[in-house]
């Protein structure tokens, strides 16, 4: 078994553009599972090599489109084919690797954050959604599309996989809401999670670990 956490395989890469997983699920099936209404700004979170670019186009051709990503590589190629294939209204940019993602100040706060196969990939997800959460207006939707917790031929193995009661539990233990939730298709679920009644805007200045920690309000 290789040592490279499968998610950085160029092999999975391929996989996630190609025709085995459209057969798995189209991204305008998994699209369609959420809603996009009054739209504008929408962070595709860990956007990988853009497979929902040209769906976005035709399901909200007004939003624009703001895709992160933290493997430069990946980038790369990302912005290769935005320029290759005229892509409108999508904006690539560089995500910190860290275990609290925040957004870069200078996007846009977003109306919504796609999260796609990403959140799994982090130690623990539920710290992850909270700062996403706290990235957005409030109000604003985090939307989660993760693999169900069954075998599959293709994609991460099943330990790798989070069972959506456990994502549930995890967006609960951070004083998230967990709204529409469900099987969107056989190999994948979708979670809609906003912040709770209990949640507080605000977040930890974690750059400097020497000093104090400052409570910052938004």
């Amino acid at each position: 078994m290789s040592d490279i956490e499968y998610y950085r395989s160029q092999a999975y890469q391929d996989f996630l553009m190609s025709s085995l997983r459209r057969n798995l699920a189209t991204p305008e099936t998994i699209l369609s599972f959420f809603s996009w209404k009054h739209a504008q700004n929408i962070v595709d979170f860990g956007c990988g090599l853009g497979y929902y670019f040209l769906e976005f186009r035709k399901m909200v051709p007004n939003a624009w489109i703001w895709a992160g990503e933290c493997q430069e590589e990946l980038l790369d190629q990302v912005l290769r084919r935005k320029l290759m294939e005229g892509i409108e209204n999508v904006t690539p940019f560089h995500l910190e690797k860290s275990d609290h993602p925040l957004l870069p100040e200078w996007i846009p706060v977003p109306d919504i954050i796609f999260a796609s196969l990403s959140l799994s990939t982090f130690p623990n997800p539920g710290l992850a959604m909270d700062g996403l959460i706290r990235s957005m207006k409030r109000g604003g939707k985090l939307y989660i599309v993760e693999w169900a917790k069954n075998e599959t031929e293709y994609g991460p193995s099943i330990n790798e996989k989070i069972s959506i009661d456990k994502m549930k539990f995890l967006a609960e233990e951070f004083k998230l809401k967990v709204g529409k939730s469900g099987r969107i298709t056989e190999n994948f679920y979708g979670l809609e999670v906003t912040a709770g009644s209990e949640f507080v805007y605000g977040y930890y200045d974690l750059k400097d670990e020497t000093e104090e920690t400052e409570l910052f309000q938004m």
